[in-house]
């Protein structure tokens, strides 16, 4: 930013200004790859979308039909750079990543609902980067957390390494805006809480007649022994599992007690603590409308174990708030999730429930635009949630259909299965990106893709107009391929129409409504037609974009090389060459990005 700029902060990198201008392709559905289950049920989701093409363009397909519909993105990028980009200067190599990721956050953005939300996983390498471009894209307010994801153990090859041991990957979470934000509340496991060592006995009489033991006598009692020692006998390693069942199953009736103040508890409550002084035996209540009734001994009050157990994936357990610490979901050992094999980058799909737990319900959209193996699509479709999932590998087809299949059929057994319920259902539909729209012919000249047929032109012009693709179903409609308001629809034809021809279409479209017509020529007095507009393809859309580009993945190393603006390289054309391979080494300096300040030239 400039000297003069407002106190914003900015991270600036080599390029950042190169914008691609993406075609708006449409999606074409492959019957054949779509999969439904054959038993279908009302709660069923069949709806869900698996894309294979490159994910920048997907994304910008999906916008004109997803733009604020979409609750909830996870991607897990590619983020070690050192071999996305091994044919490049490091310090190009960031700038190279930051813009690509750039591209994607800002249609991810507008994708996402006002109370949507965005996880990115990713590493400490380009952490501090993602965290300043991301805090660009949707504000620095609207950063939830960095969650710290514990993924292996400091175990194995990676214990020998001289210095530290890397164990953890990293979570970037933001959501669209806070204001509209309504994060769910989620527990998870936790050891038991030895500090409750106390039990009631009797807990169905009056609470001023309870009798307090202690927790070990009590569990004796359950048990029928005798002594603490003859307990580790019996149970051998199994004593403290033993224990646990009984505090959860008992947990009304197992508590601590907790010195409080008068100040600490409402005024009805202070004469329940005063008498429980005077009277150190007893026990005293202070009831409480909408909370847990306050009781008190000697002073003190009790806590009851029920406050520290959830129910977790339909499991009564002792459970804690979810924190920012995640080293509870390691991803090692994740060989039979899904029955595909993906060794690197496989997530476990806890961890994708987990995220989903925090931003989601039945029935909400979910994104994944690096889908790998397809975990998010997988765990949502559990999870009663619709999905969208985008991958250009052709793991696509080998990896993901396979998984969402079994999925489906209620097959997969593994991974979130068990905890969700799942028994199978619903379905997904496979489309694949477009051809673009536009091709050269033997002479250079811009003309519409010989792959396009009529209906397929009109939806993709529907796109580039800004209209929405609905064909009319009354044939006296034929003009009708789309619309932008009640009143305003687009009308598309690869014919050449006569000044006749504008005369019956404005007829039929009648005075109080208006008509875009694109088509191949015409011939006609267009002022004699107010409510037409009429234009020319390819004419009308030649410049809005790039045509004939089907790969802006991060994988470019094959990319042909661009000139650098004056100044960044080192005056004998060796600068980098930001989409392409490396041209020879200029200053580390010029290459690497930088974070820029108020009054920072």
């Amino acid at each position: 930013m400039g000297r003069n700029g407002g106190a914003r902060l900015e991270l600036t990198w080599i390029g950042k200004n190169d914008r691609p201008r993406l075609e708006p392709r449409i999606l074409i559905e492959d019957a054949e790859k779509s999969y439904h289950a054959t038993t279908k049920r009302e709660a069923d989701i069949f709806d869900n979308m698996l894309v294979q093409g490159d994910n920048l363009l997907a994304l910008k397909a999906l916008e004109s039909d997803y733009a604020g519909k979409v609750k909830c993105v996870y991607i897990d990028p590619p983020f070690n750079t050192k071999q996305a980009f091994e044919n490049y200067d490091d310090g190009l190599e960031h700038s190279l990543w930051l813009s690509l990721m750039r591209d994607r956050i800002r249609i991810i953005h507008r994708l996402l609902s006002a109370a949507g939300s965005l996880f990115i996983h990713i590493d400490d390498n380009e952490l501090g980067y993602l965290i300043a471009l991301t805090d660009e894209i949707f504000g620095r307010s609207n950063r939830v957390s960095v969650i710290t994801f514990k993924q292996s153990s400091a175990s194995g090859p990676k214990a020998i390494n001289p210095g530290i041991v890397t164990t953890n990957n990293y979570i970037l979470y933001y959501v669209k805006d806070k204001s509209a934000w309504k994060p769910n509340r989620v527990y998870v496991k936790s050891e038991r809480d030895d500090r409750y060592t106390k039990f009631i006995e009797n807990i169905s009489d009056d609470y001023g007649k309870w009798s307090i033991v202690g927790l070990r006598e009590a569990f004796l009692a359950w048990s029928g022994l005798s002594t603490w020692k003859a307990a580790r006998q019996h149970y051998s390693d199994k004593l403290e599992e033993a224990l646990s069942s009984f505090v959860l199953n008992n947990a009304d009736r197992v508590i601590r007690t907790a010195r409080v103040a008068p100040k600490d508890v409402n005024e009805n409550a202070r004469e329940a603590l005063a008498k429980s002084l005077g009277d150190t035996r007893r026990v005293y209540r202070s009831e409480r409308a909408e909370k847990e009734d306050y009781y008190f001994i000697n002073g003190e009050q009790l806590i009851f174990y029920k406050q520290k157990t959830k129910e977790v994936d339909g499991e009564l357990t002792t459970a804690s708030p979810l924190t920012n610490l995640w080293d509870d979901l390691l991803s090692n050992n994740l060989h039979a999730e899904g029955g595909v094999s993906f060794p690197n980058g496989k997530k476990p799909e806890a961890l994708i429930k987990r995220c989903l737990e925090l931003s989601t319900e039945r029935g909400d959209l979910v994104l994944d635009s690096f889908a790998g193996s397809g975990t998010t699509g997988a765990v949502a479709h559990k999870m009663g949630r619709r999905w969208i999932m985008i991958e250009l590998g052709p793991h696509a087809v080998s990896h993901v259909i396979p998984r969402l299949r079994a999925v489906v059929d209620g097959d997969d057994r593994s991974g979130v299965t068990e905890a969700t319920g799942w028994r199978g259902g619903g379905g997904f539909r496979f489309y694949h990106l477009a051809p673009s729209l536009l091709e050269k012919d033997k002479w250079g000249n811009w003309v519409i893709a010989k792959a396009y047929n009529a209906a397929m032109l009109a939806e993709a012009m529907c796109r580039h107009m800004g209209f929405t693709y609905e064909p009319s179903q009354d044939v006296a409609e034929y003009w009708k391929h789309g619309h932008s308001s009640e009143r305003d629809f687009i009308f598309v034809t690869t014919a050449s129409l006569t000044h006749d021809q504008l005369k019956a279409i404005s007829h039929d479209v009648r005075p109080d409504r208006t008509l875009l017509i694109c088509c191949k020529a015409f011939n006609a007095r267009l002022d004699d037609f107010e409510n037409l507009t009429v234009t020319k393809i390819p004419h009308a859309i030649l410049n809005r974009c790039e045509w004939g580009r089907d790969d802006y993945s991060l994988e470019i190393a094959d990319l042909p090389p661009r000139a650098l603006d004056r100044g960044n390289g080192d005056g004998n054309g060796n600068g980098h060459a930001l989409n392409g391979r490396k041209r020879g080494r200029g200053k580390a300096a010029d290459s690497q990005p930088t974070l820029f300040g108020e009054g920072e030239a």
